[in-house]
């Protein structure tokens, strides 16, 4: 290092050490920038799951179609299909909305900004977590059917009872479903609504606002 610039490093150490003011915003720099650091790796998870979820959600889609395109003349297995060709719909479109929301967050706006970003991201995951927890009651049962059917085993010709079976847990399960949610939202229940609404939000978004809370604090001591 050439002595000018040292002596241009030493003076301005100097300066940083007189004015505390320089100093807190110095600190205050490198907090927010670790910090968002720290945010954008933390959703970089949920936008890699999301992928995932869309990639699967087009496979099952098309592999649903073909199929139950294919049996026009037998109602039970069109039903199958198309029920599963909707839920592969379902989690495609859920995919989309989940990274349209990531995409929008802008990283370099105001902690108020990004905190009203993310709560769209939780309220948006509170909602699919309830289709989701609605829908997987009965979603089952198709996937289970036409896994039996392509092993050879035709359960609604063969064994009609087996849905009728099959049906009544699915039923049972959505009733149960409803339940938690209704018991979740009474008086006195917030520490349970809000460990099911933590779960369905999940952990990358949770984290997410675990570090603007952060920044938030930071910013007003």
């Amino acid at each position: 290092m050439q002595t000018n610039e040292l002596d241009d490093l030493k003076s301005a150490w100097q300066t940083l050490n007189r004015n505390p003011e320089l100093q807190h915003a110095l600190a205050r720099r490198l907090f927010n920038e670790n910090t968002m650091t720290r945010f954008r790796a933390g959703l970089r998870p949920l936008a890699s799951g999301q992928i995932i979820q869309l990639v699967c959600g087009a496979i099952l889609a098309g592999w649903s179609a073909n199929f139950w395109t294919k049996h026009f003349g037998q109602p039970h297995l069109l039903i199958y299909g198309i029920s599963l060709h909707a839920y592969g719909l379902m989690l495609l479109a859920f995919a989309v909305r989940d990274l349209v929301l990531i995409g929008r967050i802008d990283y370099s706006a105001p902690v108020i900004a990004l905190q009203k970003q993310v709560a769209a991201l939780r309220a948006w995951h509170i909602r699919a977590g309830l289709w989701f927890a609605a829908v997987g009651c009965f979603i089952w049962m198709p996937l289970i059917l036409v896994i039996l059917y392509l092993l050879g085993a035709d359960v609604w010709d063969n064994k009609p009872q087996v849905i009728i079976w099959f049906l009544s847990n699915s039923v049972v399960c959505f009733g149960l479903v409803c339940a938690v949610v209704r018991w979740a939202r009474q008086p006195g229940q917030s520490k349970f609504a809000r460990y099911l609404h933590d779960s369905w939000i999940g952990r990358a978004v949770n984290r997410a606002q675990r570090v603007l809370d952060e920044i938030e604090r930071f910013e007003r001591e």
